[in-house]
């Protein structure tokens, strides 16, 4: 057992470090809205998987380090899985097989039955820039407990014949036949199966085919807290099994919607999706409030009036709603951003003859201003057209890039200023309104 212990925290180093390392490509990503987790939003939870691989047993019999040079032995599984964060997901495992090994003097043979529960750590969920790994990895710890229910009976190798205390200690023996799951005295009876607590512990990568599917692979140590599975209870070590599946997971749920374990968890919250105290938020919120009272103003320098055509775009502190985002993307900063939007929602239903312009804003030091700062746009036009059910049609956008910033250089990037140029603008426009009013 030293050398599958061994084996699986080589393999749990590797997969951390690749990991880590591929981790570091996905902030370059543009992260949009649907693939980043908070607490608020509603995302699939439930997938089942199926699988099947060999098991290698270790045990009193057991003969070689690794690979057995024997017949090898092949189980079924399925689980159920619940996707508590995208850190996290508890699992309600069943499997079964059949298990057999010679030794020099005796051989054994028999099947088992498992029912465990397990948690799953994914562990690119769970370091500084959090997410599944360009989009289509996951890679994931399984550690759990269950039980094992088996059958087994030892058997002579020179008749075959099953194996008697009498054969081992003597004619005076009583000590009946080596079974388990079978009567001690008649070998052939079966009676209920023999029951002892075991502990997977393994590791494993998930591939995201599609919304509906993953490929997967995993492998586990099963190790048993009894000596049982063999049937030799004077071994020197309890015994385990390894077991290696070939996965393939259906993801419970609306197909609109991605499952938890694929979302991205953004700067600001912990593994749990709840939001972390940020040393700059009060400065930050402070001069959001001044901002959204004063947008409109700065924008134009004025309390100004335009007219173009039959309409009249309003730019004024109460007509002026700006919505932020986080940076490199379109992700919402916070949940104020979505009060604010319904906030809009509501006006627009109380005046069917009103409409919006969205403009998108972006930072100088973000990459390709333009096309973010049209995304933003985008972002919120669809946010309101998919949450409230605002008409298309009273809705236009625009994107500026990096142009019209509101912060200057020097002390405001300092202090974090720099994160109002992250927004996109949602501008009243009102039909026919006298200029001055």
């Amino acid at each position: 057992m030293r050398i599958s212990k061994s084996f699986v925290v080589i393999v749990w180093l590797l997969i951390w470090v690749t990991s880590s390392f591929a981790q570091f490509t996905t902030d370059k990503r543009l992260i949009e809205e649907h693939m980043r987790f908070s607490g608020e939003k509603k995302f699939n939870r439930w997938d089942i998987m199926l699988g099947y691989g060999p098991n290698i047993y270790f045990t009193d019999f057991t003969d070689y380090l690794i690979i057995p040079d024997g017949k090898w032995h092949f189980s079924p599984s399925v689980a159920l899985s619940y996707q508590l964060v995208p850190a996290l997901a508890i699992d309600f495992r069943y499997m079964q097989g059949d298990m057999q090994q010679n030794g020099i003097h005796h051989h054994y043979d028999g099947n088992f039955l498992e029912f465990t529960g397990a948690a799953r750590f994914y562990i690119n969920q769970m370091i500084n820039t959090p997410g599944p790994v360009n989009d289509k990895w996951n890679f994931y710890v399984n550690v759990g407990f269950g039980l094992q229910a088996l059958r087994n009976r030892v058997y002579k190798n020179t008749d075959n014949q099953v194996l008697h205390a009498s054969d081992v200690e003597g004619k005076s023996a009583d000590g009946g036949y080596f079974v388990f799951g079978y009567d001690k005295n008649d070998p052939y009876k079966k009676i209920s199966r023999e029951r002892e607590l075991v502990l997977p512990v393994g590791v494993g990568v998930l591939y995201r085919i599609n919304r509906s599917f993953d490929l997967g692979i995993e492998s586990n140590i099963h190790y048993g807290l009894e000596d049982n599975l063999d049937g030799i209870l004077s071994g020197a070590t309890n015994d385990s099994y390894w077991h290696t599946t070939i996965n393939i997971s259906y993801k419970i749920g609306k197909k609109n919607k991605r499952h938890s374990k694929w979302t991205y968890r953004t700067y600001g919250f912990n593994i749990f999706g709840n939001k972390r105290k940020d040393p700059l938020e009060d400065e930050v919120n402070q001069f959001e409030r001044m901002v959204q009272q004063q947008a409109g103003i700065l924008r134009l320098q004025i309390d100004s009036v335009i007219t173009e055509e039959k309409s009249t775009r309003i730019y004024r502190a109460d007509n002026t709603f700006p919505i932020y985002f986080m940076p490199g993307g379109a992700t919402f900063k916070d949940y104020e951003n979505q009060v604010t939007m319904a906030q809009v929602a509501v006006l627009l239903r109380k005046h069917a003859d009103w409409s919006l312009q969205i403009v998108g804003f972006a930072d100088k030091a973000e990459s390709n201003p333009d096309y973010i700062s049209k995304k933003r746009a985008d972002t919120v036009m669809q946010y309101l057209i998919d949450h409230y059910g605002v008409d298309k049609k009273r809705m236009q956008t625009s994107a500026m890039g990096a142009r019209e910033q509101l912060t200057v250089e020097g002390s405001n990037k300092i202090q974090g200023r720099i994160h109002v140029d992250r927004r996109a603008d949602i501008i009243l426009i009102k039909p026919k309104v006298e200029a001055g009013q």
